[in-house]
């Protein structure tokens, strides 16, 4: 519970008139025959102290009583469940502006990879475009390859769609809709389940994983194995 300083404080002079209270009431146990100070309730003998509590606990401008030890508690809940609510709020707009952050860098990254798959293997079947758009997020997370999406792509002499401008142009015409027609939308579908987490992929009866592949061409020196129209290494 969250109180201010004065309310402690006046919590706290409360509880010592109550504490008061109880003696009181162990004293008036002996003066009184056997079995009355026993039906007494402990609100009976501080409501025999009133005028003390009253003396003290003045609201400091109106010199009207204060309000009971009970009420300053329930508005103390009152006011700690007011915060609460609010520190709720804005955790739920900082939790809102991280997912709008994160769909953002999605759809960005979607784009980007949706539209080399295109360019690179488009002619090619899902099992090649899967492993191209493998190779690319692999270099994203790979610390020897920069750490974006934009700077894989535009590497220096590393993707020729990206340095002829062909990706550019081709970004265009997602941003048209066209990977929502046929000819494209395999290259897309294929960019939305790497991003999923699909990174394997059956070719030729063979279960292959693309995690450790981050090259590919028509034809490479060291390729660990071939995926439609490219090597891979």
């Amino acid at each position: 519970m969250i109180m201010s300083f004065k309310r402690i404080a006046t919590l706290t002079l409360a509880l010592v008139i109550a504490a008061t209270a109880f003696g009181a009431n162990d004293a008036l146990a002996k003066e009184e025959p056997a079995g009355t100070v026993a039906s007494k309730s402990i609100d009976e003998v501080l409501a025999g102290r009133s005028t003390d509590i009253n003396k003290i606990l003045l609201k400091e401008d109106s010199g009207e009583p204060a309000v009971s030890y009970k009420a300053l508690v329930k508005e103390d809940e009152k006011e700690s469940e007011e915060i609460a609510k609010q520190e709720e709020l804005i955790a739920k707009n900082k939790q809102t502006k991280a997912e709008k952050k994160a769909k953002k860098e999605y759809e960005k990254t979607l784009r980007y990879l949706a539209c080399i798959v295109y360019t690179e293997a488009g002619n090619q079947c899902y099992a090649g475009r899967l492993a191209v758009a493998a190779v690319v997020m692999n270099r994203v997370k790979s610390p020897g390859f920069p750490n974006t999406i934009h700077g894989v792509l535009y590497q220096h002499m590393q993707f020729g769609p990206a340095r002829k401008g062909v990706l550019a142009k081709e970004m265009k015409k997602y941003n048209k809709g066209w990977y929502n027609k046929a000819e494209r939308k395999g290259s897309l579908q294929a960019a939305k389940d790497c991003l999923d987490g699909k990174y394997t992929v059956k070719y030729k009866g063979k279960t292959i994983n693309l995690r450790k592949y981050t090259n590919f061409n028509g034809h490479l020196s060291n390729a660990k194995i071939r995926i439609s129209g490219h090597d891979f290494a």
